[in-house]
């Protein structure tokens, strides 16, 4: 992909040229890092990666989404990024640029719709990632089982039943166990690559880029009520 970078991008041409080996080498060299970070594990991935290094979007936002400097969003926890679907709300943004003295952030009005679309799909893949970190590092404590509840029938219910196959689990498990099966395994995972699970793990994926911290909690609580 060749393209003029837009003025205020923040980065001089040599360094850009720098990262390209990196970039084009990552599937090469699996679990290797570079300036880009980590190499995702599908090519659909790194292809978004890709995207995302040569249009210097690590720079501000890091290369696992944690980092913002020159007042760039934290894109971990962007309500914003959250809704977006298939690039719809991210892919709006990154063309428009946000032209303020703050943020200063370039647009990209260039970029083919495939490229939004890998785009996104890599940054979903960091958030996802980022979240699960985020969600299984603090200690499990008291949640609204009341709220619960209301969260579970919102959002779980039409897939699962505390009466059905998540009878027993608050019995088997203790708490903290609880919580990694209702977040699930970090992508990537066996079920990624499953097609006859990827709609359910889907609608999981993008749960847990939404969860608030309560939301666990509450449905930890939940959980541990209605499955014993």
């Amino acid at each position: 992909m060749s393209r003029v970078l837009p003025p205020g991008a923040g980065v001089a041409l040599g360094a850009l040229l720098a990262l390209l080996p990196a970039v084009a080498s990552a599937q090469a060299v699996p679990g290797k890092p570079d300036a880009g970070g980590m190499p995702a594990p599908t090519a659909a991935l790194e292809r978004g990666r890709t995207v995302y290094v040569l249009n210097t979007c690590h720079f501000c936002h890091g290369v696992d989404l944690t980092k913002a400097t020159m007042g760039a969003a934290v894109l971990l926890h962007s309500p914003l990024v959250g809704a977006d679907e298939n690039g719809n709300v991210i892919g709006a943004v990154v063309r428009a640029g946000i032209p303020n003295l703050q943020t200063s952030m370039p647009s990209y009005p260039d970029l083919t719709g495939q490229e939004v679309e890998d785009l996104a799909a890599y940054i979903h893949y960091l958030r996802q990632r980022g979240r699960h970190r985020e969600l299984t590092s603090r200690p499990v404590t008291a949640g609204d089982a009341a709220a619960g509840g209301t969260y579970f029938a919102a959002n779980c219910a039409t897939c699962h039943s505390v009466s059905g196959d998540l009878k027993g689990l608050a019995s088997k498990y203790d708490d903290t166990t609880v919580r990694t099966q209702v977040l699930g395994p970090p992508p990537p995972a066996a079920a990624d690559r499953d097609a006859a699970a990827a709609a359910g793990r889907l609608r999981h994926l993008t749960l847990l880029e939404r969860y608030s911290d309560d939301d666990v909690r509450n449905l930890v609580a939940y959980l541990r009520k209605t499955t014993r």
